[in-house]
């Protein structure tokens, strides 16, 4: 009997909270149907020129039909045969926060080589897909959108409603500067409701926080099932980034049936479909109004609440699995 393919997964250092390694292992139950899926790990955060040569040694002794890279650790497909590489682009964050000397080493080991050596290049929005094509011309007709998957735990079935009397529960994903947590701790100061913040806080943000009129709490280096648990008991997601590759917790909080306010910009406004309150991230006072229109208007969240759930099935694990096999399989197809 002819023995499936090995796909190897080849994911960095595992981190908490929101992950690529999470995502990916998601996907691994429906991928198994058609391959031998093993998922991997590098042994070194990539920090350092002797962890990030470590890491591409441990690379190069991997023995699969196709290994792919699921994302942050690109510089590892240059130790892959071209033919067998797959490399999964998730966003441009770090290259608009470095500046200088590093920006350019950075662009050239973790963006450059990496998507001109990869023959199977997938993003997983169309904005990162722009941006890519932007900055890296010849990536352009190479780059296949693949979007992140929603997992499977995240879907609850019954029907939204309050979590309790009182203030109401407002959650707060990241903690980044790119998650604007100032400007929607501001915009929440003075209303009746409970801030919850996952992430760990700055000193900067701690005195902010502490110097408004707001009831807040946080928290840090969650589980998977302690971030489902924060979802469930929370009234709404505020997730109101300046910049993302995609907005997974836009997802989740659908899945969750729990109303969303998120950024009118892209890749939020495309993540989130038709079911959310869109803002201008930079204007507080255009997030307290849909805070406060949302408060206020429980027919209003039960909509978004029913809407969530029907655009997050576009981001079913099973159909995203099945994007990716196809990729698979068209990967090997010179190989076999």
């Amino acid at each position: 009997m002819r023995q499936p393919p090995v796909i190897i997964l080849l994911m960095r250092k595992k981190s908490s909270g929101h992950s690529i390694e999470r995502l990916f292992e998601s996907l691994a139950p429906f991928l198994s149907r058609r391959f031998e899926v093993r998922i991997v790990q590098v042994p070194c955060d990539s920090r350092g020129i002797l962890r990030r040569v470590r890491n591409l040694i441990f690379t190069a002794r991997l023995r699969g039909d196709v290994i792919h890279v699921t994302g942050d650790i690109h510089y590892c497909t240059l130790a892959i045969r071209r033919r067998q590489c797959v490399l999964t682009v998730h966003d441009l964050c770090s290259l608009t926060r470095l500046k200088g000397v590093r920006k350019f080493v950075f662009s050239v080991l973790w963006y450059s080589i990496p998507v001109l050596w990869t023959p199977r290049l997938t993003a997983i929005s169309e904005e990162t897909k722009k941006q890519l094509e932007h900055e890296f011309p010849a990536t352009a007709g190479k780059i296949e959108l693949i979007p992140n998957c929603v997992d499977a735990a995240f879907v609850r079935n019954r029907p939204f409603r309050r979590c309790g009397p009182g203030r109401q529960r407002v959650l707060q994903v990241g903690t980044g500067p790119n998650k604007n947590l100032e400007r929607v701790a501001v915009a929440a100061s003075g209303l009746p409701v409970h801030l919850r913040i996952i992430g760990p806080i700055s000193y900067q943000q701690g005195a902010l926080l502490r110097s408004l009129d707001l009831d807040w709490s946080s928290a840090e280096q969650l589980s998977a099932e302690d971030l489902m648990l924060e979802y469930r008991h929370s009234d709404v997601l505020v997730f109101a980034s300046i910049y993302e590759g995609f907005g997974l917790p836009i997802v989740e909080a659908q899945a969750m049936g729990i109303p969303v306010i998120t950024s009118k910009i892209a890749p939020m406004s495309d993540t989130a479909g038709d079911a959310a309150l869109f803002v201008d991230p930079y204007d507080e006072a255009d997030i307290r109004a849909a805070l406060e229109r949302l408060l206020c208007s429980p027919d209003l969240a039960c909509r978004l609440s029913d809407r969530g759930r029907s655009n997050a099935e576009r981001f079913d694990a099973r159909t995203v699995a099945g994007q990716y096999a196809d990729l698979y399989t068209r990967t090997l197809s010179p190989l076999q």
